[in-house]
């Protein structure tokens, strides 16, 4: 199992996931996939610092590289993260499930959508 987020997506989702409640084990194992989003996050903020300094004098050539790196993802997947996805993608599908009474707006639903989107439950498959 392994999910991609956009690095653009990955704050939001990081937020998302320390907001939810998990319990016990769960927790923990979110923990871990939590962890390493914000590890990489750290890594955008740098990339994204380099590239609007090297840059600065164009513009245009900004956007389009800012652009273009946003839309890169961040991979999460392997053994080490087994547990956490799973607990993670168990909770994506209690959300939003038609049973759930919880609702979400604003940043937490697009957050959300993403994993969603990222464990491939609008297709109803695993990646």
């Amino acid at each position: 199992m392994k999910i991609e987020i956009k690095n653009i997506d990955a704050g939001k989702v990081i937020s998302f996931l320390e907001n939810t409640n998990f319990k016990g084990l769960q927790s923990v194992n979110r923990s871990k996939v939590t962890n390493y989003l914000t590890n990489q996050l750290t890594e955008v903020a740098n990339g994204e610092k380099t590239i609007r300094e090297d840059f600065k004098e164009d513009k245009d050539r900004l956007e389009q590289e800012l652009r273009t790196y946003f839309n890169q993802t961040i991979t999460v997947e392997g053994a080490n993260f087994m547990a956490g996805l799973t607990a993670i993608k168990s909770k994506v599908e209690e959300l939003t499930s038609e049973e759930s009474e919880q609702e979400f707006s604003g940043q937490d639903a697009y957050a959300l959508s993403v994993l969603y989107e990222a464990f491939n439950m609008d297709k109803g498959e695993d990646k």
